[in-house]
């Protein structure tokens, strides 16, 4: 430690630590004005000056003055008071006086210090700069008469986003901020305006919607992508008026920041509904709940219990999907629920399990904490805890940047995570022997910062992965893998079965390309794997899952910090509604189902151990017209016609049901094939957890009342009550309690921290799983389209958010434009997009991050449906026609 004063004040600084760091961490104030926590400082502003002894004589900036030992330091003499005041005099001299209508007043750094400063007039004269504000761009306004050049935006859109859309023009006094005198041309996540200490960037939608002094503060969880961000909500008036990040972050993705509106959307159910007369009609609750109770009765006494299939949500909390599976398993009596999940990330968790097997803890406790505070886990550990399986490989979001290497493999990461692709960045800013790989069909942001890129043809990953084994073996003779792999000689066997000249071939990358890729994940010491939608989403995604393992056993080092695999999950509660038990094969915990007999002595009710069908069978079973298909659906949310693939199919199917149940805000195109509707809380509406990609546990808490609207877990309650089973919980508490009480991966788990949880000692072996390298095309045609993520939008929720359809407001056909041109297509001209499942007609939107032959569609949109094309993957081959 180092021992120096500040203000007479003796205190002690790890070393590294800066003058301002160590006074804050002290109690002691220094003004500041570029500085923040979540950059690098660079000490442009010289608002937070020091006097130094022993030091030069003039004094230093704080935020990048390294604390030294004996150093005596003083923040507050009348010279440095001075210095200041005449420092905040030059920013004054061209700052419009604007204070009492600017959105930043009561909040705005400069205004703070001008008061603080008694700054009461400014004595100088300049030349006017010239105005260079944007108006124009959408979500964000630019007033270049307000900044006051500290470089945060520059700096946080630059080094963390890694967009670069903001940068400075000009130079000395006419230095400007600006984005070449152009609307910005960026991911519009708004970052830039939390970092922007003044009223330089404003968020629109925000702009005279409330003053900060009379904002509500609420902490709680993003409720799109898997990352789980915690942020804060601000209401005002029953609305939410802003999100903003936490201040030690700085960053949020456009969703998050401006996708709130979804709540305040016109389009939200505010009432139940019931089919009458073929109309679906408002009524009121326990009209609703008598007579989706009836429907669901009347079902089970012709068809028998299996007759009622439960799909849980990603949008929904732990807590309601556990009373979800519940509900199946003691109100009704069988195991016939599943998740969308299905279709992606449980490929994932299958797939890992399959080579590093299933998740295990012993060492549990046999009592439960009566003591344990609000949603933290009643299950204690012994000091022998050990643990086992898949989620000990799983890597952690806060440690990624600290993987020496990073491969991203089958993900367009900024779309679907922008979390992780915020942690590329960092390392790419802080590790210079840091290597990124990024493999993908087509070009990606993260393209332009890795050091080697794999352009493959899609539906080739697991050939291409095999490949890499290979070229790992190729470039260390005598490799063997740093964990405990099990049937390593087998796989070496079977890798040289296909040449690497084979593999070049056939999935399109250069041979140089895989042998220097090979060679660097060879010698990585804390190797990471980033895997999501585009290989996830394939008909042979957990195939596809298995070869991203068998990759990582063969080089992975989990215990070096970054080290890990890195699943992509699509939405906040993906990883939770798998975890909690909404699966017809495993019981909360991803436990088996010969561990009811723990359940039904908690449920007071008994629980089936034949295993139910997946979402997938289950639908083909009703569309064969089989006996054993089920007959009524009840959906917990999520519009299974517009994100299922084959969509079509799906809609025919779901109208062969005699009886659908459905929770959700909006009327989707499954809501409407109902006979009941139930509208629910979202958003900044409701409380509980869920469990984001990387297995932190994040909780929810309400910001705004609920007006004709329900939770789902209380409607849950509601039926299964008048079904004859009790379920009687206060609140969301009681439900986690006891959910977690029968869970023991989540043991001393708790809101805000990761599981499995630092005590738990994990052992991590594997053994390779031998794998298939057929190539997935289905279809017929000349192009390949894939459907997949974008960032603008989260499923069909943000279509609701008038911020989101500024910026996307409708399906677009990416294309190549050189393709689009032999097409005779223009950018905006509609074209008709034929495959063996059906056609759409969208507009072309011209990208050169598409190859040759390759298309993409986002999946966000109903109408038309991007789905509509696909058979039982997220790819298909295309003909393109001009529409």
């Amino acid at each position: 430690m180092i021992n120096l004063t500040i203000d007479g004040k003796a205190i002690q600084a790890e070393q590294g630590t800066t003058v301002l760091e160590a006074a804050k961490a002290n109690g002691i104030r220094i003004p500041h004005l570029c500085y923040h926590p979540a950059i690098k400082p660079i000490g442009s502003c010289r608002i937070c000056v020091v006097e130094v002894k022993p030091g030069p004589p003039r004094p230093l900036p704080a935020c990048t003055t390294v604390v030294g030992e004996g150093m005596e330091v003083v923040t507050n003499s009348e010279r440095i008071q001075k210095i200041r005041r005449e420092l905040v005099k030059f920013m004054l001299v061209n700052h419009p006086l604007d204070c009492p209508w600017c959105d930043k007043g009561g909040e705005c750094y400069l205004q703070d210090l001008t008061h603080e400063l008694a700054v009461g007039e400014v004595d100088y004269e300049a030349v006017a700069k010239p105005e260079n504000n944007d108006l124009a761009s959408p979500l964000i306004e630019r007033y270049n008469s307000r900044c006051v050049t500290c470089g945060r935006c520059v700096r946080t859109c630059r080094d963390l986003v890694g967009a670069s859309a903001i940068n400075f023009e000009n130079r000395a006094y006419f230095t400007d901020l600006g984005s070449g005198h152009e609307p910005l041309d960026c991911e519009f996540c708004g970052s830039c305006i939390d970092s922007c200490p003044v009223g330089a960037l404003i968020n629109k939608q925000f702009k005279y919607a409330a003053r900060s002094w009379e904002l509500t503060e609420t902490e709680t969880v993003c409720s799109f992508c898997g990352g789980g961000c915690e942020y804060l909500v601000h209401t005002k008036d029953g609305k939410v008026r802003r999100v903003r990040s936490k201040v030690e972050n700085l960053l949020l993705c456009g969703r998050g920041r401006f996708g709130y509106e979804v709540v305040h959307s016109p389009e939200r159910l505010t009432s139940p509904l019931i089919k009458k007369d073929g109309k679906l009609t408002p009524v009121s609750w326990d009209e609703a709940i008598n007579f989706a109770v009836q429907g669901l009765e009347q079902i089970i006494a012709k068809g028998g219990r299996s007759a009622v299939f439960g799909v849980g949500s990603a949008r929904a909390t732990n807590e309601a999907n556990y009373l979800f599976q519940k509900f199946f398993r003691a109100a009704i009596g069988s195991n016939q629920v599943d998740n969308p999940a299905r279709y992606t990330y449980m490929k994932a968790l299958e797939g890992m399990a399959a080579v590093f097997g299933k998740p295990m803890v012993d060492g549990v406790a046999e009592e439960v904490d009566k003591l344990a505070k609000p949603f933290q886990s009643p299950l204690k550990l012994t000091e022998e805890a050990t643990g086992s399986g898949f989620p000990f490989v799983m890597g952690c979001r806060d440690h990624l940047h600290q993987a020496d290497v990073v491969l991203v493999v089958g993900a367009d990461v900024t779309p679907e995570m922008p979390p992780y692709g915020w942690k590329i960045q960092k390392a790419l800013l802080e590790n210079e022997n840091f290597k990124l790989i990024v493999a993908n069909p087509r070009e990606t942001k993260h393209d332009k910062f890795a050091g080697i890129k794999l352009r493959y043809q899609p539906g080739s990953e697991r050939l291409l992965l095999k490949g890499l084994m290979e070229a790992v073996l190729e470039a260390v003779p005598g490799f063997t893998p740093p964990l405990e792999a099990e049937g390593f000689e087998d796989i070496k066997t079977d890798l040289m079965k296909t040449s690497l000249s084979e593999v070049a071939k056939t999935t399109g990358v250069g041979m140089d390309e895989l042998r220097a890729a090979g060679a660097i994940l060879a010698q990585a010491q804390a190797p990471a794997i980033i895997f999501g939608n585009d290989l996830l989403a394939q008909a042979g995604g957990k195939e596809n899952a298995m070869a991203v393992a068998n990759l990582f056993l063969m080089i992975g080092q989990p215990c070096n910090p970054g080290s890990g695999l890195y699943p992509v999950a699509e939405k906040n509660n993906t990883r939770g509604v798998c975890e909690v038990g909404v699966l017809p094969d495993h019981l909360p915990g991803l436990q088996p189902l010969d561990a009811a007999p723990a359940f039904a002595a908690a449920w007071k009710a008994n629980v089936p151990a034949e295993p139910g069908l997946t979402l997938p069978v289950a639908l083909a079973k009703l569309a064969a017209g089989e006996p054993t298909a089920p007959q009524a659906f009840y959906l917990l949310g999520g519009d299974l016609v517009r994100m299922l693939p084959n969509s079509k199919q799906v809609a025919e199917t779901l109208n062969k049901a005699k009886f659908i149940v459905v929770q959700d805000a909006f009327l989707t195109e499954a809501a409407r094939m109902a006979d009941v509707v139930f509208p629910v809380a979202i958003h900044a509406e409701r409380g509980g957890t869920v469990v984001n990609t990387d297995g932190r546990l994040g909780r929810l808490k309400s910001a705004l009342t609920t007006e004709g609207v329900r939770p789902d877990w209380q409607i849950i309650s509601a039926l299964a009550g008048k079904m004859g089973y009790a379920m009687s919980y206060r609140q969301e508490e009681d439900i986690f309690r006891e959910m977690a009480a029968l869970m023991p991966i989540w043991a001393e788990a708790e809101a805000g921290h990761r599981w499995p949880v630092k005590k738990i000692a994990g052992t991590v072996k594997g053994a390779f799983a031998p794998l298939s390298i057929e190539v997935e095309s289905p279809g017929e045609g000349d192009f390949t389209l894939i459907v997949g993520k974008t960032l603008v939008h989260s499923g069909s929720y943000t279509t609701q958010a008038p911020g989101q359809i500024a910026l996307l407001p409708g399906l677009r056909l990416q294309i190549n434009p050189a393709t689009a041109g032999k097409l005779d297509l223009k950018d905006g001209e509609t074209v008709k997009i034929v495959s063996t499942q059906g056609e759409i007609t969208t507009p072309v939107a011209y990208t050169t991050a598409m190859p040759a032959t390759v298309v993409f569609l986002a999946d966000a949109f109903a109408e038309p449906t991007a789905n509509v094309l696909t058979l039982n993957s997220n790819i298909m081959r295309v003909k393109l026609q001009k529409g």
